[in-house]
Formats: C-alpha cells, structure tokens, sequence
C-alpha cells in the first residue's frame, strides 16, 4: 500500500534460487502506481537481468533463445513505486520469469544499459544528453526498451556496425507508454557501438541530474 503523494524508490527483495531457471520470456504485472521494476543477479543491484517501466508489457525471446541462471545464484527485485493520486493505492507489482526447456535453448540471452549517466538538465530548457558504448565481445541483439523518466521527450538508438550507422530506433518517448521494442537480431562484433541519444525539456525552475527516483532522469 502507498499513500497519496508517497514514493518508494528501492523496495527490495533479495533471494537465492533453488534450481537452475531456464527463462523464456518476462512479464511485468504493473498495477497503477507502478513507476518501475528491475530484476538483477547479486544484491546490489548493478548486474540487471530486466527491467520494465510505465507500460511495459510481455517480452518473449526469439525461439532458442534463453536466460539462464543457476541453481544458488542471489537474484533481486527491486521495486519503485509512485502515487500521484490522492488515493491510498495497493496492488501487487513484480516480474513473472516463464520458462522453456533447456533442451530447446541454443544461445543464451542477457541485458545491458546503453546510455549517458552525467545528466544534468538545466531549468527551463531542452537538453539532448549522448551516450556512447564500444563492443567488447561479439552478440546480438534483438530487443531495445527505451527508458526515460517524465522529462524525456524523445529517444534515439543506433548501431554503428562495421563503421557503418544503423538507426534502431527514433521516436518522441512517452512516460505512460515504455513499450519493449523488438526486431529480427542484429550482429554486433567487438568495436561496434551503441549510441543512445536523450532529450528532456524541464519546465521546472531546478536542475535534474540521474538517478532512479521519480523527480530525476535517466537515458537508456
């Protein structure tokens, strides 16, 4: 339950599994109130295996294609919630792992966080904040959920693929609408980059700067 106007940023639930999980797909129930939820391996919250926001529904893995976490692993939910209303709100919010079996799964999935983290985004104006990662180690990719917190108004990814730039996704961004986007699995190798490219307009008379509560932004 939370109160009108109340915000719990990190609720977290921490345990350890009791047999390898072989996952499939994700789903997020996310009642009203729900502003996101992010499932990671460890405690700490740093290694995310998924996370959804505002909106954000069911994501399936390309056939063969499965997350895989051991047997003893300590994985974490982390839940951020938000009441803007002037009701008591209560539901239930978490992420629903469904499995496949092993015997079908030919490459393994996992997830990372393309995007800038020195946001500073002055008062009363726009700001376009730039992020960009090089490849390490060949994978595909196949799936982008663009995240920005209520100042985000547009969001921009691209690929740059053998010194060659492939747009993945160019759009205006909605809070109330953070949709998983999908696409036939593009191949990266290592020197390859992902680029990811915000822009906020802050009607406000404050500075914001990165972080996971609902009063500051983020750019993945």
């Amino acid at each position: 339950q939370l109160a009108p106007g109340g915000e719990k940023t990190s609720d977290l639930q921490i345990d350890t599994t009791d047999r390898e999980l072989v996952i499939g797909g994700l789903r997020p129930p996310s009642p009203l109130g729900t502003h996101h939820t992010l499932l990671f391996r460890g405690a700490s919250g740093a290694n995310a295996i998924y996370a959804s926001g505002v909106g954000t529904g069911e994501l399936r893995f390309p056939p063969g294609k499965a997350m895989k976490i051991p047997k003893g692993q300590l994985i974490g939910l982390q839940l951020h919630i938000f009441n803007q209303t002037d009701q008591m709100l209560s539901g239930t919010s978490g992420i629903e792992m469904m499995e496949v079996d092993p015997a079908d799964v030919t490459e393994e999935v996992d997830m990372f966080l393309p995007g800038p983290q020195d946001l500073q985004l002055a008062p009363n104006a726009e700001t376009t904040a730039s992020g960009s990662c090089t490849v390490k180690s060949a994978y595909k990719v196949f799936a982008l959920f663009p995240h920005m917190h209520q100042l985000g108004r547009h969001l921009k990814t691209t690929l740059t693929v053998g010194g060659v730039d492939q747009v993945l996704h160019d759009d205006t961004y909605e809070f109330e609408h953070q949709d998983v986007k999908t696409f036939e699995p593009i191949q990266l190798n290592v020197g390859d980059k992902v680029t990811t490219d915000c822009t906020f307009m802050n009607t406000t008379n404050q500075t914001f700067f990165f972080n996971d509560t609902a009063t500051t932004e983020m750019c993945y």
